[in-house]
């Protein structure tokens, strides 16, 4: 227990949340066209055309959905398609679309969808969970693959989708109202030499429904009240009553007065909020998106834990640089409501939306976004069964640096205001990171660590036009000038001895006075802390491959023990 493996200590990244370079991200070949804002690339997987929507940041573990084609904002019927596609793309997600021609599940089609995914995983390094998105007669495919390759599928949106094409397009059973030519086209596709053949086909979705449930696919289901053409009774309906009977997750959304168009929502966020929960493996919160202040980045999710007694909160602030990421799905979920810790995950104001807001400097925003949540979460302590007195918080990378500012930063608690909310302690009583930036010191980053680069757009520093300096490069030039807010928002200037404990990890041993790898999320961060921290007599514990004195051998195992109820 004094020493970790590398491989495993490194896995802590992928679940603490947007451990990413600031950096443009273009890791497929070719010509970068615009769709929509979006970054899309045209990749040749032999002879077929596959396009790639690629996120400014990908998320961590570059998660990815698989979708039989681009939808056109310019068409009414898949213009909330469209618009779901590229709020999966904000969220960090690939959007991988195939080319035409393979969306209703022919043999000849599916083993298409089987090259794509291994170019994506294999060559592209994608995540090997993949979620399937279809509308329609795409529903055919998604489900057909999905039951397939169930242990590489996250979950299915199904959108009005043909579940049976007994229903759709012949209307052999009696509702449908597909044309005899779809029927005739969908027979040559399958190499169906008969009608009876085609009818006694026994792989359409609705026939593989108990295969998908017990192999937990999750599905998520949109119908209208009024379609027609593709009716729930005779598709959606019947893959319901499946999952229900076997115990499996299928969530059903009822646009009552709307028929077979238009497809999606016209709000996608159910959609990419089930997708982002299933992906990572996280059950959904039991409040989602409450708000704690006016802005609309102002809101969390929490998870309660099962308890008959006030539980301790662990909250998680995550990390992006303060520019990117998102609060939904925190890892270690699991692991702390099994512990009855109940969690609560953040959003807040990242730097862009600090400056178009005025606030000053711009990193105040997400800092003070922190401790009004956690003043807020105690002003629900009562309604929602927490313990006041025993709260902690973790985060990745710039949620790291939060947390550290809120554990270090005297109480903002204000006992005479008028808002309840804030009268409530803004203090831990522990905090826990990965990869943490302690300090917004540019000369203690360049002194610890050479290659330092980050930190300037906190304060809103840019290099200036037609200067050959770096932003970091004007950050130190103006350091002596922004003394009062490095005195005020970095930890490492904050930390006191009344400070709480303190868990660090990092991703690869430290090298003080040397130059990193990767000087944003170097464990040079927290040698320096640490030692500052035993100055002042506070616990502290600094985890990294090859570390000494390691007691716990990841974040969740500290944040148990000391949150635990006692």
């Amino acid at each position: 227990r004094h020493s970790l493996p590398f491989g495993f200590l490194a896995g802590i990244f992928a679940v603490t949340g947007s451990l990413v370079s600031l950096h443009a991200y273009e890791p497929f070949p070719g010509k970068k066209a615009d769709h929509l804002g979006a970054a899309l690339y045209s990749i040749a997987l032999g002879t077929e055309k596959v396009a790639v929507l690629v996120p400014e940041r990908p998320a961590s573990g570059k998660p990815w959905v698989l979708v039989p084609s681009l939808y056109s904002a310019d068409s009414a019927p898949v213009a909330f398609m469209s618009a779901t596609e590229l709020a999966l793309v904000k969220r960090g997600f690939h959007v991988v679309a195939l080319g035409p021609g393979n969306t209703v599940g022919a043999p000849q089609a599916i083993a298409k969808w089987d090259a794509v995914y291994e170019a994506m995983t294999g060559t592209y390094g994608l995540s090997p969970k993949v979620s399937l998105l279809g509308l329609s007669r795409e529903g055919l495919a998604i489900a057909r693959w999905a039951a397939g390759h169930p242990g590489k599928v996250a979950c299915l949106y199904m959108d009005k989708a043909v579940c049976d094409f007994k229903s759709w397009p012949g209307g052999k059973l009696g509702a449908g109202k597909g044309s005899p030519k779809d029927w005739a086209s969908l027979m040559e596709l399958y190499g169906f030499g008969t009608e009876a053949e085609a009818l006694a086909y026994s792989e359409n979705p609705v026939d593989l429904a108990a295969k998908l449930a017990k192999d937990k696919v999750a599905i998520l289901y949109n119908t209208g009240g009024k379609d027609e053409v593709v009716p729930y009774l005779e598709n959606g309906a019947p893959m319901e009553a499946v999952y229900a009977k076997l115990g499996g997750t299928f969530r059903l959304l009822r646009q009552e007065t709307e028929g077979h168009h238009p497809h999606g929502l016209q709000d996608p966020t159910p959609v990419v909020d089930f997708i982002h929960y299933r992906t990572y493996g996280v059950s959904e919160p039991t409040f989602r998106a409450v708000a704690y202040g006016p802005h609309p980045k102002q809101v969390m999710d929490l998870w309660q834990a099962a308890s008959d007694k006030p539980a301790p909160l662990a909250v998680h602030i995550h990390g992006g640089g303060w520019n990117g990421g998102s609060h939904i799905a925190p890892g270690y979920l699991d692991q702390l409501l099994k512990a009855g810790i109940s969690v609560a995950s953040i959003e807040y104001r990242f730097i862009a939306e600090a400056v178009a807001d005025g606030v000053v400097p711009p990193v105040k925003a997400p800092l003070h976004d922190a401790a009004r949540a956690v003043q807020f979460l105690r002003s629900k302590a009562g309604e929602w069964n927490l313990r006041k007195d025993r709260v902690g918080a973790w985060g990745g990378s710039a949620g790291a640096c939060s947390s550290l500012w809120l554990a270090f930063h005297k109480d903002l608690a204000d006992p005479a205001s008028g808002d309840p909310v804030a009268r409530e302690s803004s203090r831990l009583q522990c905090v826990a990171t990965s990869g943490a930036q302690t300090t917004l010191d540019p000369a203690q980053m360049k002194e610890w660590t050479p290659n330092s680069s980050y930190g300037a757009h906190a304060f809103g520093i840019k290099a200036l036009p037609g200067e050959k300096k770096t932003s970091f490069e004007a950050f130190l030039q103006q350091r002596e000038n922004i003394l009062h807010w490095i005195a005020e928002y970095s930890p490492y200037a904050l930390a006191s001895a009344d400070a709480p404990p303190v868990y660090m990890f990092f991703g690869s041993a430290p090298g003080l006075g040397q130059e990193q790898k990767d000087p944003t999320h170097t464990a040079n961060f927290g040698v320096k802390l640490q030692e500052r921290l035993k100055e002042l007599n506070v616990e502290s514990e600094l985890v990294y491959p090859g570390a000494p004195e390691v007691k716990h051998a990841s974040i969740h195992e500290f944040l148990i023990e000391r949150l635990g109820a006692q």
